[in-house]
């Protein structure tokens, strides 16, 4: 951790940040949001390697690298945004061997990348319909830690409430869709995937400007815990039978159910190494 960083004007004192965002930000909602989503959780940041997901001009890798993370990779889609986190960091002295940055589709999944001990899913999720794939690609890179904070929907249950790019609801037909989770649906999300959820605490800003959307629960930040680490050869062993098992595709699904009970797995974990497995066996039968 920095020990010169003002937890409460953080941003204050590296301004570029401002000049460079696409959703503009006021300087004291990013503020509160550096310190609600990294600073009060600087015990995981610190010492950690750091996925940012939609990582935007780098503000929050930056500031997570400033809290003490060791590395940071931001994946952002869209290539100016990345022009600009890497000018911010090079303008702020920060070691080009701690941070990388990557235009890519998110879609495309991260497990080539490696391993992470926390993820960081700030302002994307409901710009998205596919959550579970988002979330499922993020597993795949055995985090310790997912933080996700989002706008989240008021209707009641686990629903995902389609929407416009401008909060229409429903959209008019034709128009781009976005995905607003309802908490239930957050929660429903996570625990499919094995994660412990726990909503942080916002009461602390209470009275701060440009929170309203938090004040009224319109958007909300959580920390998902994941499962330790499975060995690998539990993983291999659990796979091979999957594929012993499954006789035929349809019958996967129940395959998987059984021997994840066996091995006390996630269903949806030993899903995705059956995946992987999968791309990998149609990868050598094309050599």
């Amino acid at each position: 951790m920095d020990q010169g960083v003002d937890v409460d004007r953080f941003f204050d004192a590296h301004p570029r940040f401002l000049e460079t965002s696409k959703t503009g930000p006021s300087l004291a909602r990013l503020n509160a949001r550096y310190k609600v989503l990294l600073h009060q959780n600087r015990h995981l940041i610190e010492g950690a390697r750091v996925l940012d997901v939609a990582s935007h001009d780098g503000r929050f890798s930056f500031a997570a690298l400033r809290t003490g993370a060791t590395e940071v990779v931001g994946i952002e889609h869209d290539p100016e945004l990345v022009r600009h986190a890497v000018s911010h960091m090079q303008a702020y002295g920060i070691d080009p061997a701690r941070y990388r940055f990557e235009c890519r589709d998110l879609f495309r999944g991260f497990a080539d990348l490696g391993t992470f001990d926390v993820v960081l899913c700030f302002g994307i999720l409901y710009h998205v319909n596919d959550h579970l794939h988002l979330l499922s690609s993020i597993a795949e890179v055995e985090p310790r830690v997912v933080l996700i904070d989002s706008h989240v929907s008021q209707l009641d249950g686990a629903v995902i409430e389609l929407r416009s790019p401008l909060g229409q609801s429903p959209p008019q037909p034709g128009n781009q869709l976005e995905g607003y989770p309802t908490r239930g649906a957050l929660d429903a999300l996570i625990s499919s995937l094995g994660w412990c959820g726990r909503y942080l605490d916002w009461s602390a800003m209470a009275g701060s400007d440009g929170l309203p959307d938090y004040q009224e629960g319109r958007r909300v930040s959580l920390m998902a815990t994941c499962p330790d680490r499975i060995p690998e050869d539990v993983r291999r062993q659990a796979v091979d039978l999957v594929f012993e098992f499954q006789r035929e595709p349809r019958w996967q699904w129940m395959a998987i159910r059984g021997v994840s009970e066996h091995f006390g797995l996630n269903p949806q974990a030993l899903r995705m190494w059956v995946r992987k497995a999968e791309r990998e066996r149609d990868r050598i039968g094309e050599v």
